[in-house]
């Protein structure tokens, strides 16, 4: 199954945003540019999307240039309710690409794709990303060839908690990987924009979900996946790293236009998504999550 290749990116970094350079490190260059014809048939990338359609579109095509392209991608499409129109007509186009929609009514949130990916994928690894990372076409070879030679919990961006003296805090902390452009693999507290993994580690963190997700009226506005992961990856002997980037902006990058895209007013950064961040981290501290710099 293959289809015509629909010049995503090419049309919106000629025409609605100018900028060859994203071209250069997408491997799209040129209108019409055929997607990575070999697939790596032990790796599905799941991408989630809610109410950013302008950019969604734009992920997808990104991992169809990856040099290690997957064999399958799944979208998981939350309900945006009135804030965005679901792109059905995109959706429509991409069936053909080897490409499967999970197109919800309900804001399935942040956490849903982790679990869909335990229960459901079949391949021994899988990447999941954000609507707004875009990564260089070279990123997921990257992840998958430091994940071989360190296993591990693989992301785009790095946390490392600080300590100022007192308990941790969710915002006091460093980064590495984007934008930080952390040369070689590095270990982190947790990552956030892209993970790469093994599958079946998934599996095996399903029963320690914690209660303030399972417990939560609303677990679609639920944050705190990412530090989760991280915390039942340590649990089971899997540390969490950012795979290697490179000092300057290159096809390695996890995220090639994460200001822009993750400035956007429906990202859950933007959006107040993000105010449980401390209530997450004491859960998971008192549960005996260990950070790097308060061992």
């Amino acid at each position: 199954m293959s289809g015509r290749v629909l010049n995503l990116l090419h049309r919106y970094y000629t025409t609605t945003r100018p900028n060859p350079r994203v071209l250069e490190l997408c491997g799209a260059t040129e209108p019409d540019t055929p997607y990575t014809a070999e697939r790596d048939e032990d790796l599905t990338v799941i991408l989630n999307g809610w109410a950013r359609p302008e950019y969604l579109p734009l992920v997808w095509e990104g991992i169809q240039y990856q040099t290690r392209r997957p064999a399958q991608t799944w979208i998981v499409q939350n309900g945006p309710g009135k804030l965005a129109a679901v792109p059905r007509e995109f959706f429509a186009s991409v069936r053909e690409h080897h490409t499967r929609i999970i197109d919800s009514d309900l804001n399935l949130g942040c956490w849903f794709r982790f679990i869909l990916a335990a229960l459901y994928c079949r391949t021994r690894y899988v990447a999941i990303f954000d609507d707004d990372t875009l990564p260089g076409c070279e990123a997921l070879a990257a992840a998958l060839t430091d994940l071989h030679a360190r296993p591990g919990i693989y992301g785009g961006r790095g946390i490392i908690y600080v300590d100022e003296g007192g308990p941790p805090r969710f915002w006091a902390h460093e980064v590495a990987g984007w934008p930080a452009g952390t040369p070689e693999a590095t270990r982190v507290d947790f990552v956030g924009h892209a993970w790469v993994m093994e599958t079946a580690w998934l599996r095996r963190m399903l029963p320690l979900l914690p209660s303030t997700f399972l417990d939560a009226a609303e677990p679609g506005r639920q944050c705190g996946e990412d530090m989760f992961l991280s915390f039942a990856g340590q649990k089971l002997g899997v540390p969490t790293f950012v795979w290697g980037h490179g000092a300057t902006c290159n096809a390695r990058w996890s995220s090639l236009q994460a200001l822009e895209m993750g400035c956007h007013e429906n990202s859950i950064s933007m959006s107040g998504g993000l105010a449980g961040g401390d209530e997450h981290l004491r859960e998971l501290l008192a549960a005996g999550w260990r950070l790097l710099r308060f061992q």
